[in-house]
């Protein structure tokens, strides 16, 4: 007989992380924050941590940011199966911080 709820625990565990970055293309602190992260996902080799660019240049992507509570750029949010985890405001997240939510 299938044990549905480990199933269900086992898929939940391999569910992937997602990052979320709220920026503006004329944001050079929006870039640099977007490139760290990124060579440390590409160096931990972390293919499973998605990421998603909110343009908050945009009208939509002001209606995320609204509906996310962000009001300063960048803002960088980790989200997990349950909600968020994790939120950097104004600035990249530290390496090692990152590292340690991620599990990686």
């Amino acid at each position: 007989m299938i044990d549905s709820g480990a199933m269900c625990e086992q898929i939940r565990e391999r569910l992937p992380m997602k990052l979320i970055f709220f920026v503006k293309d004329d944001c050079g602190a929006c870039k640099n924050a977007k490139e760290k992260v990124g060579f440390f996902l590409d160096k931990w080799g972390a293919s499973e941590v998605h990421t998603e660019t909110v343009d908050m240049s945009t009208s939509d992507g002001l209606v995320e940011a609204a509906m996310r509570a962000v009001s300063e750029i960048p803002t960088i949010i980790l989200e997990g199966q349950d909600g968020e985890v994790a939120r950097w405001i104004k600035k990249a997240p530290a390496s090692e911080d990152l590292k340690v939510r991620l599990g990686v």
